[in-house]
């Protein structure tokens, strides 16, 4: 009879020519351990967790994700689900068109195939009722609204959901992974300050956001502090980024710098100011809230403040993976640090 129907190992050697054995040697480790990293069982360190993770990696060491799935009576697999930006919409993209999207995607899909698991991606506004054809073990939702299906309490009851972004109203037992956009907009708001910029404003997405609420906290935060009256617009379908910076510029008092609160709305500002015949840095300092290599290419370059996304999908990961394995100790909020990477958008020219 098959060892793994009876449950002698965790996982089956995989290959005939890298065994548990061979991970555990060059690890340094017994085989019981290496079994119990790669099937997360047990309570290891996480030390010895990436170092034998990084050899079976490097080894080619591959596990038998079935033997898994019926020593635990676990599909291994977990959704991952984007909230839609535009919600009044009817259809909605299932991934919207941003790097930051596509790189929290590559961090999640990445640490989950380092530990044994398999992504789904639901579409938006897919509920219990439609994951479950998938068995999944639990669910990442990214900048969520809070009111998705996957959050109901009678499927959360029963599935570890983590969120990349909070909710609208902070839910009881929650696990969020995030950056701290609050200072980073207040940091953002400072070097307009410091590059001569007075009149800074911020055009961002809707405030039923966590981050879009954050990057408004914080600036109203630093304009008490600099005795300023904080400015902004918001998109969407009754507003676009370039409507929006023309009703500005149209204000009795024009901002000379703008805080974007996507790098979509920081390309369509830029593109704009080049209609209006604004100079950018001259006349208009211009920065995105969410970093993107395409900023390197842009006329003049893209300052963005860089979130770390693929640590984001990986974190969320790592974070669902503690709490399906019963870590009771698994922090409830994770902060991944953000960098401020200024490029010629906001450098501008020391005024005589």
């Amino acid at each position: 009879m098959d060892s793994d129907i009876m449950g002698v190992p965790a996982v089956e050697e995989a290959s005939m020519v890298v065994t548990i054995r061979d991970v555990a040697a060059a690890a340094g480790v017994s085989p019981t351990t290496v079994s119990h990293v790669l099937s997360n069982q047990g309570r290891i360190g996480e030390d010895t967790r990436r170092r034998v993770l990084d050899i079976a990696a490097e080894l080619g060491y591959r596990a038998n994700v079935h033997a898994q799935q019926l020593k635990t009576n676990r599909s291994r697999t977990f959704a991952i689900q984007v909230a839609p930006f535009d919600t009044e919409s009817k259809s909605s993209m299932l991934i919207p068109n941003s790097e930051y999207f596509l790189e929290v995607l590559n961090g999640a899909s990445d640490e989950a195939e380092r530990n044994g698991y398999a992504l789904v991606l639901a579409p938006p506004g897919v509920g219990p009722r439609a994951i479950s054809a998938f068995a999944v073990d639990g669910a990442i939702i990214v900048d969520p609204h809070g009111d998705e299906g996957l959050l109901d309490p009678e499927w959360t009851a029963t599935h570890p959901v983590v969120t990349a972004g909070r909710t609208a109203g902070r839910q009881a037992g929650s696990h969020v992974v995030d950056n701290d956009h609050r200072a980073a907009a207040s940091g953002v708001f400072e070097h307009f300050w410091d590059q001569g910029y007075r009149r800074p404003a911020a055009v961002i997405t809707d405030l039923a956001r966590s981050y879009t609420r954050d990057v408004i906290d914080g600036y109203r935060d630093w304009a008490a502090r600099r005795g300023i009256e904080p400015v902004w617009l918001e998109t969407g379908s009754h507003r676009s980024a370039k409507a929006a910076l023309r009703e500005l510029l149209d204000s009795p008092t024009p901002p000379d710098a703008i805080y974007c609160g996507s790098d979509d709305i920081a390309l369509d500002i830029l593109h704009e100011a080049a209609r209006l015949n604004i100079m950018v840095p001259n006349d208009l300092g211009v920065c995105s809230c969410v970093d993107s290599s395409t900023f390197n290419l842009t006329t003049p370059e893209l300052s963005g403040v860089f979130c770390n996304p693929r640590t984001i999908g990986a974190q969320s990961v790592s974070l669902l993976i503690a709490l399906l394995e019963g870590d009771d100790s698994s922090d409830q909020t994770i902060i991944v640090p953000t960098e401020l990477r200024v490029r010629r958008s906001t450098l501008r020219p020391l005024q005589s």
